[in-house]
């Protein structure tokens, strides 16, 4: 048990200094999502940006962000806990040369077919519409960081499996950083803002990329027979495309969503990328966070074959998850239209636009816990290079999204695409505990759920009745997630209890 324990630990040691990294990241994000709703509003231009954006930012959280990351993650591991070191670095050397080559062939057929995607992705836009034109060329500007895109997620997969977690959290930062420096000097120097964002978000890429290089100039990496073929390249090729699906449901389930939004009246896609990117908060730093962590000591463990306390170390990082993901999902729920208000509604942004925004994000805060705790219980699955189940549960996710979605936007528009999404969100989360229990990976949740469940409403209640108090009912939220936190470690909990020892053994590092 004190193994189980440890393990764990250092898990959550490691998930700490992602969800750290995202923390900055997402508000630096929600920084530039401010500037681009200030400066363009929820109109045409933003309609065409947003569109551009949809493609490089869903091959983000495909690749750099996500499924192709864990799959690098899981099969290096196993490679160096197998034949060692001097084999993995082969390794990744041949799987840089493929992704270099693979990259740069989609960078040239999407740059050949931009107006297709443009048209796949915004299907209600007429093609020869201004909106549609700009989004076209918008796009054409944002695709060369396709490459990068495929770049970081290499060698942030390599990172992980060494248990380096501190450049590849940092890798969204600098995109952001790049992607609101380019805005304000949009602002200040009177340029087009839309263009001098694609052109950033070019940039941001490159940087990306020699952030990761720098963690890893280890020279024995480097050094060494380049060559194209390797068998376990070969796998984990094959095994790339299912695993990428299955990890992206989310974002594919926003894009599939964001579709039908082309259909509903100008500035819908607009609004329902905002929700999106603040829903993505809580998620980075909770769901996200937890299942990078959590992957590369899975897979050590897969290698061992060490099923008890495989099952151990996954149960309490879904148990963990569904302990922070409740609480942040009743509090962004009561919060949504404050937070809109406070963040977005100023400049081409209404107070309309604001109200309208707030209910999507709501619809998307009720799959909130299961988009956080799909992330942990996916590493379950690729650590034992099993994406055949994930991608079957993914499939059902999609329909269900796009079903629904379909129906719930004649009643509720945007909002009712947002709700289709975690719809979705939670039959695929349901779906993939289930299949994990049968095989006996999976502990039963835990009772202690049921009081987090009521712990989280209450505190929802409360944050909902000090709202009329303005900034002083604001300033109060962070006082009632503490005391969450502290009620609960009080009452024995064991999840806040290992809350407080991470803060307690991460305060020691620092004052040491």
């Amino acid at each position: 048990m004190e193994s189980q324990s440890n393990s764990w630990m250092n898990v959550s040691l490691s998930a700490a200094v992602v969800s750290a990294g995202s923390f900055i990241s997402r508000i630096v994000g929600l920084l530039r999502d401010v500037l681009i709703a200030s400066l363009l509003g929820a109109g045409p231009i933003a309609d065409a940006l947003i569109v551009a954006f949809r493609i490089p930012n869903l091959f983000r959280k495909l690749f750099a962000e996500g499924s192709l990351s864990s799959a690098v993650t899981a099969t290096v591991t196993r490679v160096r806990e197998a034949e060692g070191e001097a084999r993995a670095a082969s390794l990744v050397r041949t799987c840089f040369l493929w992704t270099v080559g693979i990259f740069s062939l989609l960078l040239v057929l999407a740059e050949y077919g931009s107006k297709t995607l443009a048209r796949v992705l915004a299907p209600g836009l007429s093609m020869s519409s201004a909106v549609f034109a700009h989004a076209d060329a918008l796009l054409q500007m944002s695709l060369p960081y396709f490459v990068c895109i495929g770049l970081v997620a290499l060698l942030s997969g390599v990172l992980h499996s060494r248990k380096q977690f501190n450049a590849p959290a940092l890798a969204p930062l600098v995109l952001n950083c790049t992607l609101v420096l380019g805005a304000g000097i949009a602002w200040l120097c009177s340029l087009p803002v839309a263009e001098t964002l694609c052109i950033s978000l070019v940039l941001g890429g490159v940087f990306q990329v020699l952030l990761q290089l720098m963690s890893l100039r280890d020279g024995s990496l480097w050094w060494g027979d380049w060559k194209l073929h390797d068998h376990h390249a070969v796998a984990l090729g094959k095994n790339v495309v299912p695993t990428v699906l299955s990890g992206a449901v989310f974002q594919l389930s926003v894009v599939l969503v964001t579709m039908l939004a082309s259909f509903q009246p100008k500035g819908t896609i607009a609004k329902l990328y905002f929700a999106d990117r603040l829903v993505q908060f809580p998620l980075g730093l909770i769901g996200v966070a937890i299942g990078v962590a959590v992957l590369p000591a899975l897979s050590s463990l897969a290698v061992s074959n060490d099923k008890q306390k495989y099952g151990e170390v996954l149960s309490s990082a879904v148990q963990f998850t569904l302990f922070l993901s409740l609480p942040a999902a009743v509090g962004l729920y009561v919060l949504a239209y404050p937070v809109f208000q406070l963040f977005f509604e100023r400049g081409a942004f209404s107070a309309l636009d604001a109200a309208m925004a707030s209910s999507m994000l709501q619809a998307f805060t009720l799959g909130l816990p299961a988009f956080s705790m799909t992330r942990p219980l996916l590493s379950g699955y690729y650590a034992r290079q099993n994406s055949r189940i994930p991608l079957l549960a993914g499939g059902c996710n999609l329909v269900i999204a796009v079903f629904l979605g379909a129906l719930f936007m004649q009643f509720w528009g945007g909002a009712g695409l947002a709700f289709a999404v975690s719809c979705g969100g939670w039959v695929n989360c349901i779906l993939l505990y289930i299949l994990l229990r049968k095989e006996g990976l999976l502990a039963q949740l835990s009772k202690w759920n049921l009081v987090y469940v009521l712990m989280s409403l209450g505190v929802g209640f409360i944050c909902w009745r000090m709202l009329p108090f303005g900034i002083a009912g604001l300033l109060s939220i962070p006082v009632l997630a503490l005391g969450y936190i502290i009620f609960l470690y009080i009452g024995r909990s064991p999840d806040a209890r290992l809350l407080f020892l991470m803060v307690l053994k991460k305060g020691r590092n620092v004052s040491n």
